[in-house]
């Protein structure tokens, strides 16, 4: 392997103290073994994110970065600058409730199917933590990875913020994600990125995260809301939220 990370894992936060160590700690194991780097993009949290993160850095050094951006905040706007300090030639964009159940598998599959020229970037199924999995939790996202996965051979490509794996060079080329967006900027990028190059969809991979937002809301709430953002983004070219509402 190169000097510079295969891989940099960019994770934005906002007031994410509970979750965000124990998010760090499971890439520990892999960060030599895989030549990670670890990017979190706080967004003025108020609570002790920031405080968890630097126990962190002051462990791992240069395999764990902090940036901190000022004034205007929204997801892409922290996602953006997580990805301006990476040093990977793979950016995974991911999230602080994010878990993988197989890291040994996930990470050396992106290394083999980034060998591959042709590609540019992937994504994989998104699960809720088994242990707090309903019925409903299962069929809805069966249904939202099977949307997802059949977007991409139809080239309206899609994809979830929990999980998007993108060469840095193509993100880069592209301009990253869509800062104007409130929300929605995740299947904004894949939809731009599908015409630097091939998209996959990983099915042998996946990634775990936690049903928060969908038991605060409910799943008829949170689906009105995503479908009114694609309507919006189609017809008037603009995030259909005017603020995306912190879950935690």
């Amino acid at each position: 392997m190169t000097n510079y990370p295969f891989v940099s894992i960019i994770i934005p936060t906002r007031n994410e103290e509970k979750t965000i160590s124990a998010t760090i700690a499971q890439y520990e194991p892999f960060l030599a073994k895989y030549n990670l780097e670890i990017i979190i993009s706080d967004a003025n949290s108020t609570d002790a994110t920031v405080q968890e993160v630097e126990y962190w850095l002051q462990k791992h050094g240069s395999r764990i970065k902090l940036v901190q951006p000022q004034g205007k905040q929204n997801i892409a706007i922290g996602r953006n600058a997580g990805a301006s300090v990476a040093t990977g030639f793979v950016l995974f964009h991911t999230d602080a409730d994010v878990r993988i159940p197989q890291p040994d598998l996930f990470f050396k599959s992106l290394i083999r199917f980034f060998a591959q020229p042709k590609w540019v970037a992937a994504t994989t199924p998104i699960r809720i933590y088994p242990e707090e999995a309903t019925i409903t939790d299962r069929v809805y996202h069966w249904l939202m990875n099977t949307t997802i996965r059949a977007s991409i051979p139809l080239r309206c490509s899609i994809a979830k913020g929990e999980s998007q794996i993108v060469l840095r060079s193509c993100f880069e080329q592209i301009g990253g994600y869509n800062e104007q967006l409130v929300a929605g900027e995740d299947c904004n990028l894949f939809f731009r990125l599908q015409k630097e190059g091939k998209v996959a969809y990983l099915s042998d991979l996946e990634v775990h995260h936690s049903p928060r937002r969908f038991r605060q809301y409910g799943y008829w709430k949170v689906s009105y809301q995503y479908f009114m953002e694609g309507v919006s983004r189609l017809f008037a070219r603009k995030s259909f939220a005017k603020e995306w509402k912190v879950v935690r």
